[in-house]
């Protein structure tokens, strides 16, 4: 069971990271900016890691609320 869960969630940050690097080098590409999909890439991965670290603090925070 614990390794199905580790592949959805890899899978879901996988298809966030493909979703927010098409949604970031789209526009900059129509709007004529000189941006490589290789760096809207990179950028995704901070965004997406940053996210996670967020979510991973708020579960945390929240499951020390109940124990106390």
């Amino acid at each position: 069971m614990k390794g199905t869960r580790r592949w959805t969630e890899a899978t879901s940050m996988t298809a966030w990271w493909a979703l927010l690097t098409v949604v970031l080098w789209v526009p900059a590409t129509l709007l004529g900016h000189g941006t490589t999909l290789w760096g809207c890439a990179a950028s995704a991965a901070v965004f997406v890691a940053l996210g996670e670290a967020g979510d991973w603090l708020r579960r945390r925070r929240r499951a020390r609320r109940v124990r106390r």
